[in-house]
């Protein structure tokens, strides 16, 4: 006897396929509408299910392809007698909805073959040969579009589009000749500007709005310039003037659309089909598509089907045509409402009814998901206090499954909180400002390694002697800690500021604080360039806030700032404790009575440029191809910051050596 009873075994037997194939066409049909989404939300269940579903698509597709082929081989399967020729056409669908991102060529030739053989096997008696070969076809135009988009998203691949075509210079002899004749005549070098460095200043110059189309074919010709940041490859200082010279005149609604846009550019170039799909070959393809999966409809609804199996394999059949149909249309309707479609077009030539439609339409469209999540530590380790964080804690700990429920726990507690337009008001001017102080690259690579001290300069001699050693003394891991404590402290008793004059820089600050602190325990990956030994502080920290707040049963975190601001703390912790414990708890203390001590303006002023400077760091140091992962994942502000540093100047991938290719010899007159 097997594990399950008989008749359950024997109704699998009958539906296995039919059931791997019905849900090989669900998975494809939740794919198309839905994979698009995950860079305009920032949900971690819809990157799981996305994520799940790309594999398991891949994996059921591939089962039924072998449960077909296995079935034609069999001789004592009479399930599979009379109805071959439909297993053979099932196959050449189920080709259509192979290949996920993770596929590459030699999957390709397997899975093809394997559809070819399911087919060989019914012919020459095959009355669906046809209708089959068309289907055939069409899916392995997709699975090659699918294969060949990955190629070029590859690294190596995605490297070599940036690299200039070979240029071996004007001919030595002839040049030579030319320098030796005019060694006589007064001459100066003159440097002849790409084509596309006009271009972008000549689109930056008409830019008038951020609803403006030629913003987005601005946003274009800068990701062209720009993708080689991908790849770890060094921008030309024209191409820093260049960009820099729009940035500083437009403003920062302006300068957070194009971005916006550039990494919509990123997201479909590394993580969709349209590099392919966007050529003149893919629209011949498209329609080759659309047209043979039309035609195999017609032929199957037009024949006689008494001979190809029961009327629930007939349905079946019918309900692979129309969704391979509908997903066909949804795909070409993508198609025409994309960002290319302007790219590819004149638009301001075209019908007044395109303008207003189509275009206003993918303009529209939400690229990001505008928010940033946000976690305090108050509340970090008040979580792990409770009652049944300690019970799932103990049972994880057993399983050897504490990380997982770490992660867990914090994406439960955290929370999210849009971009308000005066965070990315404050954020844009103000590196638009370290960019006009850093005018040559070396300024530029000092203002990028500037984590915190440039900003407390800019406050009073007085508030900069008192503050500087929550900057100087610690790494920049621990000085992120110190300050989202006190910033913590100081958000907390000043609620007052929500209606006041300084309203927006409150907010501004707790955001960044809360924000910094969310990708610390969260995304550890996009700041470990600069953690140092952020694991230690963060665990003894963690540890002396804990014993803090059992030691005064503390339970809220209004209690637990209350308790913070009443300690005394005249007398630095590191002098009564000594330096192994790397606890900044009682500093953000100290820190924070520092902070209240000063002028309401001057306070929130020099907490806004610590932050920014705080993130920008983070921000420039992140590795580039993470930042090239966040457009799938709802997107980054870290990124956004990180791209608007290089596109005003500031960044540490510039040449250092001018461009001199294309300079002329031209003769004073």
């Amino acid at each position: 006897m097997g594990l399950f009873p008989e008749k359950i075994e024997k109704l699998w037997e009958i539906w296995d396929l039919r059931t791997c194939i019905l849900l090989s066409l669900f998975l494809q049909a939740f794919l198309v509408l839905f994979s698009s989404f995950r860079r305009r939300f920032k949900s971690s269940l819809l990157i799981v299910f996305v994520w799940a579903a790309y594999l398991l698509a891949d994996w059921i597709a591939a089962v039924a392809i072998g449960l077909i082929t296995q079935s034609q081989g069999s001789n004592c399967n009479s399930n599979a007698k009379g109805n071959e020729d439909l297993l053979a056409f099932w196959a050449s669908f189920l080709l259509l909805h192979l290949g996920g991102p993770d596929r590459h060529l030699f999957g390709l030739l397997l899975q093809v073959l394997a559809a070819a053989y399911s087919l060989l096997l019914t012919l020459p008696s095959n009355k669906l040969w046809l209708p089959t070969i068309l289907v055939f076809a069409v899916g392995t135009i997709k699975y090659a579009e699918r294969t060949y988009a990955l190629y070029l998203a590859s690294l190596d691949r995605f490297g070599s589009t940036v690299l200039p075509k070979p240029d071996p210079g004007p001919d030595y002899e002839e040049s030579a000749a030319l320098y030796s004749a005019a060694a006589a005549m007064a001459v100066m070098p003159r440097v002849d500007q790409s084509d596309d460095a006009e271009l972008i200043l000549e689109l930056g110059q008409k830019v008038k709005s951020a609803e403006d189309i030629k913003l987005l074919q601005l946003a274009h010709l800068l990701f062209q310039a720009f993708k080689g940041l991908i790849v770890g490859f060094f921008l030309s200082n024209r191409d820093r003037k260049t960009s820099r010279e729009i940035f500083m005149k437009i403003d920062h609604k302006c300068a957070f659309k194009l971005i916006e846009y550039e990494f919509s550019f990123m997201y479909q170039v590394l993580h969709t089909k349209a590099v392919v799909v966007h050529r003149r070959v893919g629209y011949i393809l498209r329609f080759i598509s659309l047209s043979s999966i039309l035609g195999a409809s017609i032929f199957f609804f037009l024949v006689g089907k008494k001979s190809f199996g029961t009327e629930t394999e007939i349905a079946l059949t019918f309900t692979l045509l129309v969704g391979a149909i509908v997903l066909d249309v949804i795909s070409i309707i993508k198609l025409i409402f994309s960002e290319w479609t302007l790219l590819d077009a004149q638009i301001e030539n075209q019908y007044e009814w395109r303008r207003k439609y189509i275009t206003a339409t993918i303009l529209e469209k939400q690229r990001w998901s505008g928010k940033v999540f946000q976690y305090d530590m108050i509340n970090y380790c008040l979580d792990q206090e409770r009652q049944f964080s300690l019970i799932l804690y103990k049972i994880a700990g057993y399983v050897r499954a504490t990380a997982i429920v770490e992660q867990l726990r914090n994406m439960w507690f955290s929370s999210s909180k849009p971009v308000e337009d005066p965070l990315k008001k404050f954020i844009f001017e103000e590196l638009k400002e370290k960019s006009n102080d850093a005018e040559n690259l070396k300024e530029a690579l000092e203002a990028c390694s500037q984590r915190g001290d440039s900003a407390l300069l800019k406050s009073s001699y007085t508030s900069y002697i008192k503050l500087k050693w929550s900057i100087g003394e610690f790494q920049y891991a621990e000085s992120l800690l110190l300050w989202h404590l006190a910033t913590d402290l100081i958000c907390y008793k000043e609620e007052e500021a929500k209606s006041g004059d300084h309203k927006h820089q409150r907010e501004n600050c707790k955001a960044l604080s809360d924000y910094v602190f969310y990708l610390l325990v969260m995304h550890t990956t996009m700041m470990s360039p600069v953690l140092g030994n952020w694991h230690k502080a963060f665990q003894d920290t963690c540890a002396e806030a804990k014993r803090f707040f059992k030691k005064h049963k503390i339970t809220t975190d209004e209690e637990a700032f209350d308790k913070m601001d009443d300690v005394k703390t005249k007398v630095r912790p590191a002098a009564v404790k000594g330096t192994k414990s790397k606890s900044v708890f009682f500093d953000a203390c100290i820190l924070a009575r520092q902070l209240r001590n000063m002028e309401d303006k001057e306070r929130w002023r020099t907490m806004e440029l610590i932050w920014l400077e705080f993130v920008a760091y983070a921000a420039i140091n992140c590795k580039a191809n993470i930042h090239a992962q966040q457009p799938s994942r709802g997107g980054e502000l870290l990124t956004f910051i990180w791209l608007l540093m290089y596109h005003l100047g500031l960044g540490t991938q510039f040449s250092e050596q001018e461009e001199l290719a294309g300079t002329k010899m031209v003769a004073i007159k």
